[in-house]
């Protein structure tokens, strides 16, 4: 077992503002009054009031070319590789990252984008959602959840910063954006997620139902036992012999760590089967949590090659790329961590609070060959919406939901999904569900 090395902890970014306030020009016009222009021949008067409205003509010219000026100095379209960064405090020594692109603020939609992983940043992404977000329509939000990325302290910087989210749940990460849409001083967003980003995006729009203005999904998870045992269980991949021999790695080295420790240490990690999911996912948390870089990496190698079929992406889980380390122990520990809270510990209920969506628009897109979501979840989260859509039926409710189900796999990058996600955020567009 390898150890993490000690790292020091960066300080989190400055901020970037813009600011500037455009200055009232007043304009008076004066004219002749009736006595002075009776003394003053005709073609004195014609010519005084052509000059008159030449003159006139002119100022408003340079007033309206000023403004023209000054409003573009003041609130450009920025381009996602010009994001303007932020950083607001949280308590108890942390703080969330954000960045925003896009048409000026209250110009245009709003849209917060809710990255998935758990445990990914935006960084991630390197500008992937220009792909889909048109910077002239929408003002966009990217935020690194609490603990990712450049949410400090981050366990990118260091791994021991775990011991400050032991209690992450997605009621937290939930409060953590509305801090950050009340800092922007937007009443109400779209909201996108995908992967674990829909499980977010979705606890939060059934939270906060009254800060949402329509929600865009791809890749549904629902935060659920059974899909833990869809991957992380022996009898999941006995019909795919290569992702069978990728979960047997995994297997093995949680089994190698449990038969070593005395028997009578921790009765919950003395026993693990290959179809027990539970105490696996609970066993490499806690190798994860010492430290352990070998199981940091076969967690990450598994997840990778999970979602990759192409073997020049896939990862060897027993050759760690150094410089992926950070990533790796980021996603390593929230997956496990907030897993294990939603299904077990403190389970989200997502299917049993659908409700809070009735007044909602929601738009979704599914690939049936997603091996890390399955197609079913989205099923019976279809299911379920519908049936709150047609309890609540009125002529002032926006409720409205379109799914997409198509031959796709799970990445966003995969051609058809691609297409599926641009033409949701179009339809959305189309209909104008701003309030």
């Amino acid at each position: 077992m390898q150890a993490l090395p000690d790292v020091p902890r960066d300080d989190p970014q400055d901020p970037k503002k813009i600011h500037g306030e455009s200055q009232p020009l007043m304009m008076r016009h004066i004219s002749m009054s009736r006595q002075e222009s009776l003394s003053i021949d005709k073609w004195s008067i014609l010519h005084s009031l052509l000059h008159s409205r030449i003159l006139y003509l002119l100022l408003i010219l340079a007033i309206a070319t000023y403004s023209v000026a000054s409003h573009g100095k003041q609130r450009p379209v920025i381009p996602i590789e010009h994001a303007i960064e932020q950083t607001i405090n949280i308590g108890n020594g942390m703080s969330i990252w954000f960045q925003t692109w896009g048409s000026p603020i209250h110009t245009v939609p709003a849209v917060l984008f809710v990255h998935g992983g758990p445990g990914q940043a935006v960084v991630d992404y390197k500008n992937g959602n220009k792909r889909f977000f048109d910077a002239d329509k929408l003002f966009v939000v990217e935020v690194d959840q609490r603990g990712t990325g450049n949410s400090q302290p981050s366990l990118r910087d260091d791994y021991r910063n775990m011991k400050y989210y032991r209690d992450v749940s997605i009621d937290l990460i939930a409060q953590d954006f509305e801090k950050v849409r009340e800092h922007l001083g937007i009443k109400e967003w779209v909201v996108w997620g995908g992967s674990y980003g829909s499980t977010v995006a979705l606890n939060y729009c059934m939270r906060y139902p009254e800060s949402c203005t329509a929600l865009l999904l791809r890749g549904v998870y629902l935060d659920t036992q059974e899909e833990l045992g869809q991957v992380y269980s022996q009898q999941a991949f006995e019909d795919d012999e290569r992702k069978l021999e990728e979960f047997n790695t995994l297997y093995d080295y949680a089994k190698e760590y449990v038969d070593q420790r005395d028997s009578g240490s921790d009765n919950n990690l003395t026993m693990l089967g290959p179809n027990d999911y539970e105490n696996l996912l609970r066993v490499y948390e806690k190798m994860i949590g010492d430290g352990d870089k070998d199981a940091i990496w076969h967690w990450h190698a598994f997840e990778n090659n999970l979602m990759e079929d192409r073997p020049e992406n896939q990862l060897d889980p027993n050759v760690i790329k150094e410089d992926e380390m950070p990533e790796a122990t980021s996603l390593g520990f929230f997956e496990v961590r907030l897993w294990l809270r939603g299904a077990f510990e403190h389970p989200s209920n997502l299917l049993e609070r659908v409700d809070n969506l009735r007044n909602i628009p929601i738009w979704m897109c599914q690939g049936v060959y997603d091996n890390v979501c399955p197609v079913q979840n989205a099923w019976n989260l279809v299911r379920a919406l519908k049936r709150v859509h047609h309890r609540h039926p009125s002529s002032d409710d926006p409720g409205y939901l379109q799914a997409y189900f198509l031959d796709a796999n799970h990445e966003d990058t995969d051609p058809v999904m691609e297409d599926c996600l641009k033409k949701i955020i179009n339809e959305f567009l189309d209909m104008d569900y701003r309030k």
